[in-house]
């Protein structure tokens, strides 16, 4: 119970906040989009579609689905953090904060398609610790991604998508919204469904960025030295970042 009074209580904070604070250029006067309603401004081609980007986010979940290796189950959560993405050079860095109630857990993970691997960094107890791993993120494909509608947010106009559902098959619909003037991440959601338990996940984003920074993908000291036996009993149950489920691109 207290957990879902924290979530409703972020979530309404979240939904009044959630323009993202876009850092791109060529912006598009909102003048000129009002007109142009059921018109699709953003990724009418694929020259449009995100290189690489960069973003804060929080991310609530009530009972929302998500990939296990038993399967798809459900998970109530907030998280918050950064994430830092290339998705030419298959580089990833998410820095995250994650609290179910009961566990909360700091960390941060570095994506490395070129030869499938990721570190994840932990600290628990004042200490840091760091583990290597296969890497467990794939880039959705942007093939689903499919026009729905326009959308007003506040007084942004955006236009509305739905994603595909990657590791989440057809247990989920998966919806994103993203800011008609640049193209902007602003939010994205789940919602359950195929016989599924009703739940939700609300993704925001803020302080959006069109480009990665490089620097993020350079790993510390401490993911390359040899784990310590305290490490790998950690490794058992170290919780990854939600958010690497619900990316949209």
């Amino acid at each position: 119970m207290k957990l879902l009074l924290s979530l409703i209580l972020v979530m309404t904070i979240a939904l009044n906040c959630c323009k993202s604070f876009s850092m791109g250029t060529n912006k598009i006067d909102y003048s000129n989009i009002e007109n142009q309603v059921g018109q699709q401004q953003c990724f009418t081609s694929s020259s449009q579609l995100p290189t690489s980007y960069s973003s804060s986010y929080v991310m609530l979940s009530f009972n929302g689905n998500y990939p296990t290796p038993s399967g798809i189950l459900q998970s109530s959560f907030l998280e918050s953090g950064f994430v830092n993405i290339d998705l030419v050079g298959k580089q990833l860095y998410v820095d995250f904060l994650f609290d179910n109630g009961n566990t909360k857990t700091k960390g941060k993970l570095w994506g490395f398609g070129t030869n499938s691997t990721q570190y994840v960094s932990v600290n628990v107890n004042g200490d840091d610790y760091c583990f290597q791993q296969p890497l467990s993120y794939s880039a959705p494909s942007l093939e689903g991604l499919k026009y729905i509608s326009d959308f007003e947010l506040g007084t942004v106009q955006c236009d509305m998508f739905s994603v595909n559902s990657g590791d989440l098959g057809n247990s989920s619909n998966v919806g994103l919204l993203v800011d008609k003037s640049d193209c902007s991440l602003i939010s994205g959601s789940t919602e359950n469904i195929n016989n599924k338990p009703s739940g939700y996940t609300l993704t925001n984003y803020y302080y959006y960025n069109p480009s990665a920074d490089s620097s993020f993908f350079q790993l510390p000291s401490i993911c390359l030295n040899q784990p310590n036996s305290k490490q790998l009993k950690l490794k058992s149950s170290l919780q990854l970042p939600k958010v690497l489920g619900n990316l949209p691109f």
